[in-house]
Order: structure tokens, then C-alpha cells, then sequence
């Protein structure tokens, strides 16, 4: 373990801080290692309260993360997290404790695995639904190579109901060696999962045979002495009775129909238990599934009683009265409520996002024309695609991130069809701690060049307001792209009518008697008032520009872009997505008959690489992405 400075005293004498990770986890007796969780709960909750971040998942992974490494020899042998947001324990045993006070902060530790960060991180996520078809890559290969280490991949129940997940264990059937998932089933996504497997899960973990056989394990591991014995060790001589209560208990289960051998459902928390499967696993030739039931939140009383509240916080830091601003979340939610109370056909979609999308009152409102689908964002969009074509009106709220896993489907199923389906895309642009796994920087890209979908990105809550009432009365595709965070303050002081197709001349200062300008700016949804902002102080330097809000990206208001385009000296397109494909390679590409000179066309965009996490306001700043950012690029670009 590296040495770190910062370490108080107090933290100094514990365990966790003395011992040499993840090695030292062989030699610990039982009495050492529930202390050592206790102390993991406890740099947890503070950690999380510094930085924020994933609590309630990390507390109830506590135990599991501690038999892995005490179990297994990473980074040989290979753990891979699916989602990885409970990663944080599993990043404190393996050399990054002196950083974990770093976590999602600037050119800090990541929120979750990250290969290029350490070795012990066998394979990066940020979705949901990937370890087992990663798992079975590495699985393959190692025979392929002939090589000898473990595979374990840790799955969720929520996770579960993602179709990929299904995809992987439908191909399990090909493994000749072993291979170890874990199904950590804690009764929860981020909030309660939905759908049959999660009804199945379920069953499974209330038969009567759990409260049995945990009863006979609790019997099996009371004669283990907690101090002064190695609990690796007394396990290694247990493990063949704990095979044989295991098998006893036999529940007709899934899994085994995919060829893979069931144990379970065993308690998550129950150190013995837990190593003991998965020594017994480790030895197993073939694919075999260790059910846990764990508690999301362990150990800390607020995180228990609220999972879905401690899934993911915010650090806590002291409050200044500053004018409470809605999000656009909110906005969201509170629009597609009023509008639905007006027109029955309406119906709200989410995969596993009620309580992120702001669908929490509508689910409860109107839970008839409400859908969370789950982990399952091909089947949201396809789902949505059927509802549309059945005279429904579907607005289907997603992540921009997570639309992605669903672009096939959009093109398939929807746009070629010219379905009308509304995509409500939320945390579009940078999104902060979470970084690029995250960050929804990309939609432009990937949809402006899709067929029969019009492209709108409102400027604040208003404006989105507006464009949701719009799109409804229309009979095609609509996709509306607003970011993550507060609305501007700037909200609803210029809000005119949303008309097809038309821009929004927002800003206007003309010096010059030819009525040209020296730069025009062409801002995209969230860059609107910044620009607005940014051309103010180019006011304050006496130099002439305008602003054009465009709110439909696609189709463009050619009349007012050509009009100002062609009177304007310098031409600068601000949009926060991926340079690469987005707004302004479209806007060149539709006033191509305009013959615009190169030499003063500008952009400010994300550059062609992946965002890293940190602070919204400075990777907004890094990327110029704010109204200081806007009037320095200006600046320098047109020699001031």
C-alpha cells in the first residue's frame, strides 16, 4: 500500500491503514476482518460525505469485496464490476486508500473501474449489464492462451435486467473451464427493479429454503474461531461441508438451464459464507453462479432506510441563501405532468431512470401511462416505437449517454418508420464527477444524421417547456437535448412562441453604419446564454456581434443563419457536444450554396477524445464552454 500524509492518527492505528492490501487480507482471523469492514464503513460515509458519490451501494458490497480479494489473487486473477459504481472499496484494497479522498474530483480517482488507472481494474464500466459478456472474453481467451487465473464477474439484479446480460448467458453454454459470477442481489437498481427477473429474483430469495440453510451455515461457521486463526485458512478445511449444505438446498433456478451450477441464495454479509462459496467456486470446472443477498446501504442507518436518496450524494458542503433555480429535470417532470393531466395518450417512459428523469409524480399520477422498463434501453425505444404506432403518445425519458445503447433501434424501429416518439434526452453535454462514461457529449453526432427526426435543444426551462408542448402536437420524431443541472437565471426573460423550424435572434449590437458584424455567434440549446453573456462583454469592447439561439438543430432556420452569416465577418458555433460530426459540421453542410470562407468559420466543442471526470464549472471552463471561455476564444480568434 502507498504511503500517504494525510492519514489522521486516529486513522493511522486502524487496520485498514496499517496492513499491506490486498496481500495482508490471507493472514486476518474473523475478528480482524469485521473490524476491518467496520473501519471500510466508516472511510466510506466520510469519503462520501467530502466528495460525494455512490454510498448505499458501496456500503452493502462491504463484505463481498473483502471475500474477493481475500479468495482471489488480483490482479492475476480478473474481478469484473458491472457498472463498477461500487467499486470504492474494491479501489481502497488495492493501493489507491492514500486517493480515495480524490474520488470524482478534478484529476482525481474515477467513480469506477478504469483500466488505465490500476492493474487490479481487470475492465472499465460506467453501464449497466457488460461483466458477464467481459467475463466471458476473458474466460475464452484464457483457453485460447492456455493460460491459469480466475474470472469472477460481479453482477447486479438490476443489472440483470438488461438484455446483454442475457446475450452473455445464452453463449455461457461454449465455457469448458471455470468461470465465477456473482449475483449480487440486493432488491434494488437505483430504485426498485422492475419486470419478470426481478419477480423471479425475488422468489427465489423468499423461499423458505434461505432462512433454512442460512440457519445450518450460521451452525457450520460458529465453531471458527474469530481471533488468531487466518480465516482463509479455516475456511479451505470447511469449504467441502458448506458444498455439501449448499447442494442440499436445491431451488429449481434459471441459471442452471444455462449450464451454469447454482449456489445460493447466501448471505452477502456473512464473511465465512461468502469465502467459503467462492473458494468452493474458484475450484468449480465450468461456469458457476453464487446467489448473495446483500443490503444496499449496510451498515449506515439512513442509507438503509433510503437507498434510492443515498444511492448516489452530493458532498456536503455549507449552504449560502442564493436563489433556489429548478433543474431541468424538474422542469421536465413538472411539464409532461401538466400536459398529461390534459391529453390521456401521453405516457412517460424510463429504463430504470423514474427518480433521475423527474417521472416520479407522473409515475404516481397516472401509473397507467407509466413505464419503467428497466435496465433495457433497445427495448425503451422499441417499446415506445409500438406505443406510437398504437396511437399513444410517447415521450420517453433517457439519458443522452444512455441512448445510445438504443441507436439502432431509433434509426430501425422509429425514424425509418417516422414514428412519432418523443425523446426527452437529459444530462446532455458534461455532466461532472461521473465523466465519460457519463458525460453525453455525443448525441449530436450520432442522431443529427438520422432520417425524419427533427432536433431541438432549448436555451433554459422555459424554452424546453415550450418545445415539449410543441413537439407533442407534431406527427413525427422530435428528440429535446437539455443538460444536467440548474436552469439559468436568465430563464424566461426572452421566451417567444416555438414555431417549426425557426431560430431565435437573441443578442444584437451593431456599431458599424453598413450594418455588418464582426462576429456572429450560433449557440446550441445550453450555450445560448452563456454566448449571450460572452457577447455582452465583446459590447463592452465596442466590438459588433449578434447571437442566434438555433433551438432546432435540425432542421435549421436557413433564412435567419443565411441572412447573418452573410453580413457577419466572423462566424463562431457553440455547441457543448463532440466536435467530431455535431452542430457546426452540420450547419457547413446545409449553407454549403452559401460558399462561406473557412478561414472565418470558428467552433468551440469538445475535442475528439474522451472527457475526463471532474468539476462541471472547470471542465467547462477547460473547454471554454462558459461565457469567459466564449469571449477569450473570440478574442483570440479574430486578433484582439
Amino acid at each position: 500500500m502507498e504511503k500517504n500524509q494525510t492519514f489522521t492518527n486516529m486513522e493511522k492505528e486502524n487496520l485498514l491503514h496499517k496492513l499491506d492490501l490486498p496481500s495482508d487480507l490471507k493472514k486476518l482471523s474473523l475478528a480482524e476482518l469485521e473490524k476491518l469492514a467496520a473501519e471500510i464503513r466508516e472511510k466510506l460515509i466520510k469519503v462520501c460525505k467530502e466528495c460525494g458519490g455512490h454510498l448505499a451501494s458501496n456500503l452493502g458490497v462491504v463484505e463481498l469485496t473483502l471475500a474477493l480479494h481475500s479468495v482471489l489473487d488480483s490482479p492475476k486473477d480478473k474481478i469484473i464490476w458491472d457498472v463498477s459504481h461500487q467499486c470504492y472499496i474494491h479501489k481502497m484494497l488495492t493501493g489507491r486508500l492514500d486517493r480515495i479522498s480524490t474520488i470524482r474530483q478534478d484529476d482525481g480517482l474515477s467513480g469506477f473501474t478504469k483500466i488505465s488507472e490500476s492493474e487490479h481494474d481487470a475492465f472499465g464500466t460506467g453501464h449497466a449489464s457488460t461483466s458477464l459478456s467481459a467475463g466471458l472474453g476473458m474466460v475464452h481467451a484464457r483457453e485460447i492462451r492456455k493460460e491459469k487465473y480466475t474470472v469472477c464477474s460481479v453482477i447486479g439484479d438490476g443489472s440483470l435486467s438488461g438484455g446483454m446480460a442475457f446475450e452473455a448467458l445464452n453463449n455461457s453454454e461454449k465455457i469448458k473451464s471455470n468461470f465465477i459470477c456473482i449475483l449480487n442481489d440486493n432488491n434494488m437498481s437505483i430504485s426498485m427493479p422492475v419486470g419478470c427477473m426481478a419477480s423471479y429474483i425475488t422468489r427465489v430469495r423468499t423461499h423458505p429454503v434461505y432462512n433454512k440453510a442460512k440457519h445450518k451455515f450460521e451452525r457450520l461457521f460458529e465453531k471458527i474461531p474469530k481471533i488468531g486463526v487466518p480465516l482463509k485458512r479455516k475456511i479451505e478445511r470447511t469449504v467441502e461441508r458448506l458444498r455439501d449444505l449448499v447442494l442440499e438446498f436445491k431451488v429449481g433456478v434459471l441459471f442452471e438451464e444455462f449450464g451454469f451450477k447454482y449456489l445460493g441464495p447466501l448471505d452477502g454479509h456473512n464473511l465465512p459464507v461468502v469465502m467459503a462459496a467462492l473458494k468452493y467456486a474458484k475450484n468449480y470446472p465450468g461456469p458457476i453462479m453464487i446467489h448473495i443477498i446483500t443490503k444496499k446501504g449496510k451498515g449506515h442507518l439512513p442509507a438503509e432506510k433510503n437507498p434510492t436518496q443515498y444511492h448516489g450524494i452530493s458532498p456536503q458542503t455549507t449552504k449560502t441563501a442564493t436563489k433556489a433555480l429548478k433543474t431541468y429535470t424538474q422542469v421536465f417532470g413538472e411539464t409532461i405532468m401538466d400536459l398529461a393531466k390534459k391529453d390521456p395518450n401521453i405516457a412517460a417512459i424510463t429504463p430504470a431512470m423514474t427518480e433521475g428523469s423527474g417521472l416520479t409524480a407522473f409515475s404516481k399520477k397516472f401509473p397507467d401511462r407509466f413505464f419503467d422498463v428497466g435496465i433495457a434501453e433497445e427495448h425503451a425505444v422499441t417499446f415506445s416505437a409500438g406505443l406510437a404506432r398504437a396511437n399513444i403518445k410517447p415521450v420517453l425519458a433517457i439519458y443522452s449517454t444512455f441512448l445510445q445503447r438504443g441507436f439502432d433501434q431509433v434509426i430501425h424501429d422509429i425514424c425509418l418508420q417516422n414514428l412519432p416518439v418523443i425523446f426527452a434526452v437529459d444530462r446532455a453535454g458534461i455532466v461532472g464527477a461521473d465523466g465519460p462514461t457519463h458525460h453525453g457529449i455525443f448525441d449530436y453526432s450520432y442522431l443529427l444524421f438520422i432520417p425524419n427526426l427533427t432536433i431541438l435543444a432549448p436555451k433554459d426551462g422555459s424554452e424546453l417547456k415550450g418545445m415539449l408542448i410543441w413537439a407533442l402536437k407534431q406527427k413525427r420524431a422530435v428528440s429535446i437535448r437539455y443538460p444536467r443541472g440548474s436552469i439559468p437565471e436568465q430563464d424566461g426573460t426572452v421566451n417567444p412562441e416555438i414555431y417549426d423550424k425557426k431560430a431565435e435572434l437573441l443578442f444584437s449590437f451593431n456599431n458599424y453604419k453598413t450594418k455588418s458584424y464582426k462576429v456572429l455567434i450560433i449557440a446550441a440549446g445550453s450555450m445560448a446564454w452563456p454566448s449571450f453573456e460572452a457577447a455582452n462583454l465583446l459590447k463592452e469592447k465596442n466590438i459588433s456581434s449578434s447571437v442566434i439561439n438555433l433551438r432546432f438543430i435540425k432542421p435549421l432556420d436557413k433564412e435567419l443563419l443565411s441572412k447573418y452569416i452573410k453580413k457577419s465577418e466572423h462566424i463562431f458555433v457553440i455547441e457543448e457536444g463532440s466536435a467530431t460530426g455535431g452542430v457546426s459540421s452540420y450547419i457547413l453542410k446545409e449553407m454549403y450554396p452559401l460558399n462561406i470562407n473557412l478561414s472565418q468559420w470558428h467552433q468551440i466543442a469538445i475535442p475528439d477524445h474522451f472527457v475526463e471526470h471532474g468539476n462541471m464549472a472547470s471542465l467547462k471552463k477547460k473547454y471554454f464552454l462558459d461565457q469567459e471561455g466564449i469571449f477569450k476564444f473570440i478574442l483570440k480568434n479574430i486578433n484582439i
